[in-house]
């Protein structure tokens, strides 16, 4: 008798699901962040208008992006208002003028309208994130209980952003703050997160929940003859472009094919002549500290700039809603009022750190 009613109640149910799909409501979206202490279009930060589109719509995403819209920032409890304007080549994106500077601790509102559409949100910039790399914390490595490196944090100042190379920093800062740390191949040094570190990072950063880290290496581009290879290679030298001559590369890039690296990282990109390259920078989350950076933040030797970055709640609630990244039929939890997308602030420091090969 029970498994009857059972049935007759699952039956029931399923037959009163309606199963007229829902009907598609088109809406502005918005992506846009800002840093304290910095301008916006400084450390990547933009502000990004477009209008949303049907999931089953083949429809180019360029022609989605708005250009004249009305985009507004203004301070909670200010009468100051600033007025974004387009970038011009850049359909779609808008930025501050330079002069204006976001102030970690305080409230800002984002107003965006075009044509019948209006949308607003609002964040509260985090306080200054204050970082540093620990002297006294030891890890396993094969059996062994060693010490980490510690390396210098307090060597970039943030109004030098933006950077695209290592050459144009010369001149304003002092290279023996510069800390170099060693990249290891091979045992503990490789083959998971919980690989041996080449350093670790410590931070504080009150009102945050996650932190963002970039790594971006400021000399990829250096070029030079490929490297002789051990005595396990046939042709005796490491042939990037794989074209069978020993020649010019971006010999920078950490060049690994072994299964272990490849498992991890994956196949190289490769330039139109073959050359491999690298995504950069690479940009993690993490919320744990000290966070140790193994070798899977670094693609590349040379002067790296390391920037972290401690987000709002804005930006942990947005990414909870499709934590993996995996569903496009999920929207995440935006913060856009009547609309799509997100508004986040974030309280950021950066560092220089040279990455070496370690030569046994």
């Amino acid at each position: 008798m029970k498994k009857i009613l059972i049935i007759t109640l699952v039956f029931f149910t399923i037959s009163c699901i309606d199963e007229k799909p829902a009907e598609y409501e088109e809406k502005l979206t918005v992506f846009s962040s800002i840093t304290g202490g910095l301008s916006m279009g400084v450390g990547g930060d933009t502000c990004v208008v477009s209008l949303s589109n049907e999931i089953t719509n083949d429809l180019d995403p360029k022609s989605l992006f708005i250009s004249d819209a009305m985009v507004i920032i203004s301070e909670n409890g200010s009468e100051k208002i600033d007025t974004l304007f387009a970038v011009e080549n850049r359909p779609g994106r808008y930025l501050t003028k330079k002069d204006v500077i976001f102030e970690n601790g305080k409230t800002y509102e984002l107003n965006v309208s075009w044509n019948n559409f209006s949308v607003n949100s609002e964040t509260t910039i985090p306080d200054p994130i204050k970082i540093s790399s620990p002297n006294d914390e030891y890890y396993i490595c094969d059996g062994e209980q060693l010490k980490v490196d510690s390396i210098q944090t307090n060597n970039f100042d943030m109004n030098l952003l933006p950077v695209t190379s290592f050459e144009e920093l010369i001149p304003f800062i002092d290279q023996n703050k510069i800390s170099t740390a060693y990249y290891k191949d091979d045992g503990c040094y490789i083959g998971s997160f919980a690989s041996f570190p080449l350093f670790l990072i410590d931070f504080e950063a009150k009102n945050s929940k996650t932190i963002q880290i970039y790594s971006q290496a400021l000399e990829r581009w250096k070029r030079g003859l490929e490297p002789d290879s051990d005595d396990n290679n046939s042709i005796g030298f490491w042939d990037y472009n794989k074209n069978g001559i020993k020649d010019s590369s971006y010999t920078n890039l950490i060049y690994d094919t072994s299964f272990v690296y490849l498992i991890w990282k994956g196949d190289y990109l490769r330039f139109e002549n073959g050359e491999p390259f690298r995504i950069n920078p690479g940009m993690w989350q993490v919320s744990l500290t000290p966070t140790p950076m193994s070798w899977l933040y670094f693609d590349y030797y040379g002067m790296h700039l390391i920037t972290i970055s401690a987000t709002d709640d804005n930006y942990y609630n947005y990414y909870a809603g499709d934590p993996a990244a995996n569903n496009q039929y999920l929207l995440p939890n935006s913060n856009i009022n009547d609309g799509h997308g997100l508004f986040f602030s974030k309280a950021s420091k950066s560092f220089l750190v040279n990455i070496a090969a370690y030569n046994r």
